[in-house]
């Protein structure tokens, strides 16, 4: 073989060599990035969420849970009666997160990530137009569930109805024990906040969470009052201590502070308390 057709061999296997070479390199960068994707997401991809029953809920779905499944992850979310529960089922193990008020003792196992918008309670009546035009022993409907409770006694409280005992906890406060002024004589009646929507149209007094009156036909300038949440009962994004650094609880956090979040919450929850740093 001459040599000119030693360097055409030689040229054309060379040429073979940087295609396959080019096309395997290819297949490493495609392999190389869907590994670093994968990198955002942990192992586990489906988060387990708990909010409160009905429009904790609803809060969740209509706000977060498609942003957060955009970035691959699946939401699972789950009711919760009190925050005690969702602390427990936290703490072992059976959710990931919740949304609701943070009051417990195992602040060492569980970490708040951030104070999330909260629905406030409402004051309705069927009777009276104006607090000024409530009369002496009027029977007041307000939720029997504890911290309800306590929201809605220091509701009533701002509104000049009733005087709370200095010291009352939070809560746990009990209109026997912690009403210590009471200059219209009210007549105090516990439901349960399940119970509220069948009689929010039909007292002439009840404290309920707005949601309640919402869905019945009621509109948020009907009520007498409209509760400014008080800080210590706004609700919180709670995890375990150990994941707060995780992909998910960062993601969570992030979509929680961001515009998307918020045109969310302006679109389907307008009536909803915003923490001091949405405020900005």
């Amino acid at each position: 073989m001459n040599m000119k057709k030693k360097k055409f061999h030689l040229l054309a296997l060379l040429a073979v060599l940087s295609l396959l070479l080019a096309a395997c390199g290819d297949h490493l960068v495609e392999e190389n990035s869907n590994d670093i994707s994968k990198e955002n997401i942990d192992e586990d991809q489906q988060i387990v969420i708990a909010g409160t029953e009905g429009a904790g809920k609803q809060f969740i779905d209509k706000t977060i849970k498609d942003l957060f499944e955009k970035q691959g992850y699946t939401l699972q979310v789950t009711e919760i009666t009190d925050p005690s529960e969702a602390a427990t089922k936290l703490a072992e193990g059976s959710i990931d997160a919740y949304i609701n008020t943070f009051m417990d003792n195992r602040k060492e196992q569980l970490t708040t990530l951030t104070s999330v918008p909260t629905e406030p309670l409402a004051l309705y009546s069927n009777t009276f137009k104006d607090d000024d035009q409530i009369a002496d022993g009027t029977t007041v409907i307000i939720p029997e569930e504890p911290l309800m409770q306590s929201r809605a006694l220091m509701m009533l409280e701002d509104e000049n109805l009733i005087g709370i005992r200095k010291g009352a906890s939070l809560s746990e406060m009990s209109v026997e024990t912690d009403v210590t002024d009471n200059p219209k004589n009210l007549k105090f009646e516990k439901a349960p906040i399940d119970q509220l929507s069948d009689r929010i149209k039909n007292e002439a007094l009840i404290a309920a969470p707005l949601h309640i009156a919402v869905d019945a036909g009621l509109t948020e300038q009907e009520a007498l009052d409209v509760e400014d949440v008080p800080g210590q009962f706004l609700d919180q994004l709670v995890v375990r201590s150990k994941d707060q650094g995780t992909n998910f609880a960062r993601s969570l956090k992030e979509h929680f502070q961001s515009t998307e979040f918020r045109k969310l919450l302006d679109e389907h929850f307008p009536g909803y308390d915003e923490p001091e740093w949405m405020e900005d």
